[in-house]
C-alpha cells in the first residue's frame, strides 16, 4: 500500500500474501443457477438484496471485527453481529460469504482485545437475522497432513493469515490460509487441503505473492481463481463441487493477480500485473465453457490490488474500477480502453490517507464504494469514511459520505451479488 508505516505494510502483507475478497466485491464469488445450487429466493433483514454489508478488521491489538449494515434506505447499523449474539464473531476479520440464507464469517481470531475472546476463525450465521447458528475454531480446522510433507503430526493445523472464502453449499466451503486452499465440509467438520495447492505458494519464504485467492468467483458447480508470480506460471484454475483436486488450468500472461471479474454467464475477466507500481497489466476474457481465452488485452496501468485482500479491479456497466491502493479512482472502458482519473478521494475527504480495502462496485444500481482511514495501525483506532458514489454518468456524484460507521472495513458486499 502506498504511503503506508513499515510496520502496517507488514500487517497488511500478512493479511494479503494469497488473497483475496475474496471474495464477493463487485466482481468476485457469484452464484449461478444451470447446474449448481440455485440462488435463493428474494430474503429480508440483513439479507436484503438492496443492502451493503462492511466487513470491519478493526484495528486487531485493540478491537475485534465488527459488521456494519448499510440499509436500502441509506441508514447504517454498526455491530450487527454482536448486537444480535452479545459477542465478536472473531478477531482481525478476513472476508465472508452468503450462501443459501447462511452468512460464512471468516477471521484469524488470534488475539483478545480487552480480553474479550471471539466466537471463532469460522462462524456460521443466519443471513436475514445473523444469529449464530456454527462456530469452528482453530482447533476445529485441521487436515490430513499432505503427501510430501516433512511435518509429523498426522493432522495439520491451518496457517494464519486465513484468506478468502466461497461456499458453493455447505458441504463444499473453499477459503484459503498462507499454505493452499481448502475444501470444508460445513455438516462433518471434515477438511481438506485440495490436492496442489500446497505447493501454490511458497508458504511464507519470500514477501512476493505467488498465489491469490482475492476474486475467486463461482460460476454453477465450478469456483475459479488464479495465481502466478517469480517461481511459477501465472494460470488460472478450476475447482469442482465435491472434488479436492484442480480440475483445470488455463496460463495467462502477467506476474501477480488482481482480481477477477464475472462478465456473462460463463465468461471471466482476468486482471494479472506487475509488481506495484508496474504498468505492465493485462486483461485477459476466458470462456469457461470452451476453457479458451476469447481476448487479451495489455494494460499500461498499475492495476494491483496491493496489499489487500479484496480483488483490485471491480466492474459496472461498461467501466472496470481501480485505486492500486491510491486515493485516486481511475477506470478503464471496456469499449474504448482508454483510462482516465475518475476520482480523487481528499476532495471528498480531506483527512483521508488510506485506503482499507480496494474499491468495489455494485453493477445493479451503478455505485461505486470507497472504504478510507485516517490513520492505519493495528493498534490505533482511526477515524474514517465510507464514500458512496453514482457512477452512472461521466462525472461521479457522491450520494452518502458515512463517517466513522465502521472499523477499517476489509471488504464491502453489496447483498445483490449474492442473489446471481
Amino acid at each position: 500500500m502506498k504511503n503506508i508505516s513499515s510496520t502496517m505494510k507488514r500487517i497488511w502483507l500478512w493479511g494479503a500474501v494469497l488473497g483475496a475478497s475474496a471474495l464477493l466485491n463487485g466482481c468476485t464469488s457469484d452464484t449461478d443457477n444451470d447446474g449448481g445450487t440455485p440462488p435463493p429466493a428474494h430474503q429480508e433483514g440483513y439479507a436484503d438484496p438492496d443492502g451493503v454489508i462492511l466487513l470491519n478488521q478493526g484495528a486487531r491489538m485493540s478491537e475485534n471485527g465488527s459488521i456494519s449494515y448499510l440499509a436500502p434506505d441509506g441508514t447504517i447499523e454498526k455491530d450487527v453481529y454482536r448486537t444480535v449474539n452479545g459477542s465478536a464473531f472473531g478477531n482481525e476479520a478476513m472476508d465472508l460469504d452468503m450462501c443459501n440464507g447462511k452468512i460464512y464469517i471468516m477471521s484469524n481470531n488470534l488475539y483478545r482485545p480487552n480480553n474479550e475472546a471471539g466466537d471463532g476463525c469460522l462462524v456460521v450465521a443466519d443471513a436475514e437475522t445473523f444469529r449464530r447458528e456454527k462456530v469452528f475454531t482453530a482447533d476445529d480446522l485441521t487436515f490430513p497432513r499432505p503427501e510430501g510433507s516433512l511435518e509429523e503430526q498426522e493432522m495439520l493445523p491451518l496457517s494464519t493469515p486465513l484468506e478468502n472464502i466461497a461456499v458453493l453449499d455447505e458441504h463444499n466451503i473453499f477459503f484459503s490460509d498462507s499454505q493452499g486452499l481448502f475444501r470444508l465440509d460445513g455438516t462433518t467438520g471434515e477438511l481438506n487441503i485440495v490436492k496442489g495447492s500446497y505447493a501454490f505458494g511458497n508458504q511464507g519464504a519470500t514477501i512476493e505473492t505467488v498465489v491469490s485467492t482475492r476474486g475467486m468467483t463461482v460460476i454453477g458447480d465450478h469456483l475459479y481463481c488464479a495465481g502466478g508470480g517469480f517461481w511459477s506460471e501465472t494460470k488460472l484454475f478450476e475447482f469442482t463441487r465435491g472434488s479436492d483436486e484442480v480440475t483445470r488450468e488455463l496460463p495467462l500472461k502477467g506476474e501477480f493477480i488482481s482480481g477477477i471479474c464475472r462478465t456473462g454467464d460463463h465468461e471471466l475477466l482476468v486482471a494479472t500485473c506487475g509488481r506495484s507500481g508496474s504498468t505492465k497489466s493485462y486483461l485477459t476474457y476466458v470462456d469457461t465453457d470452451s476453457w479458451s481465452i476469447t481476448l487479451e488485452r495489455p494494460l499500461n496501468a498499475d492495476i494491483s490490488a496491493e496489499f489487500m485482500n479484496s480483488s483490485g479491479v471491480t466492474l459496472a456497466g461498461d467501466y472496470l474500477y481501480f485505486a492500486a491502493g491510491s486515493l485516486t479512482v481511475s477506470r478503464l472502458s471496456l469499449k474504448t480502453w482508454e483510462v482516465e482519473e475518475y476520482i480523487h478521494v481528499t476532495d471528498d475527504a480531506p483527512e483521508a490517507r488510506y485506503l482499507t480495502c480496494n474499491v468495489v462496485a455494485d453493477p445493479e444500481r451503478q455505485l461505486l464504494y470507497v472504504s478510507v482511514s485516517n490513520e492505519l495501525g493495528e493498534a490505533i483506532v482511526s477515524d474514517g469514511n465510507i464514500l458512496v458514489y453514482d457512477c452512472s454518468g461521466e462525472e461521479p456524484v457522491l450520494k452518502n459520505n458515512l463517517v466513522n460507521r465502521g472499523s477499517y472495513p476489509v471488504n464491502i458486499y453489496p447483498v445483490s451479488r449474492f442473489y446471481r
